[in-house]
């Protein structure tokens, strides 16, 4: 049977972790915070690890579970490298854009730092949350936290079960 990884995909406060863990639950899948693997070396070096250190846990978690959600901002490096490593264990990878705007995140209960909000404009910016290679892209700043779970949670079913009626 087919895994699914869904890397979720955006800017500094947008949603990507409270997010990720709360759909994984509701999925039954697995949740990475892809912070926790980042390595701080020379920026390539630190990617290259960072990828491998995911790409690791999420392979050991699709031992027990459908599926794992990872929540971290991917440039098309690290989508190229995900979707690749994944395709050869034959699991499908997904890139999940999660945007919103620049003064919802601001104004969000976990209060951001100057420099987090001034980054996460800057991600807004370069596109993160809106690649072209994103399977979905889905606004966090339209409904609340429980509406915007259940709206992203049913989107995320109906894109698996597409992945199943393929395989």
């Amino acid at each position: 049977m087919a895994r699914h990884v869904l890397l979720f995909d955006g800017p500094i406060g947008v949603g990507k972790s409270t997010l990720g863990k709360a759909v994984a639950e509701r999925l039954g899948f697995a949740f990475i915070d892809g912070d926790d693997h980042c390595k701080t070396e020379r920026w390539l070096a630190s990617n290259l690890r960072t990828n491998q250190s995911i790409a690791s846990a999420s392979s050991a978690l699709l031992e027990r579970f459908a599926g794992v959600i990872v929540a971290y901002p991917v440039r098309r490096t690290n989508w190229v490298f995900f979707r690749e490593t994944f395709a050869r264990s034959g699991h499908s990878c997904h890139c999940i854009g999660l945007i919103a705007r620049p003064d919802h995140i601001a104004g969000r209960e976990r209060p951001l730092s100057q420099a987090e909000l001034a980054r996460s404009a800057e991600m807004i910016g370069q596109g993160y949350g809106q690649r072209a290679f994103s399977s979905l892209v889905f606004r966090t700043d339209e409904a609340d936290f429980e509406v915007s779970c259940s709206r992203l949670t049913e989107r995320l079913q109906a894109l698996l079960d597409v992945d199943q009626s393929l395989a």
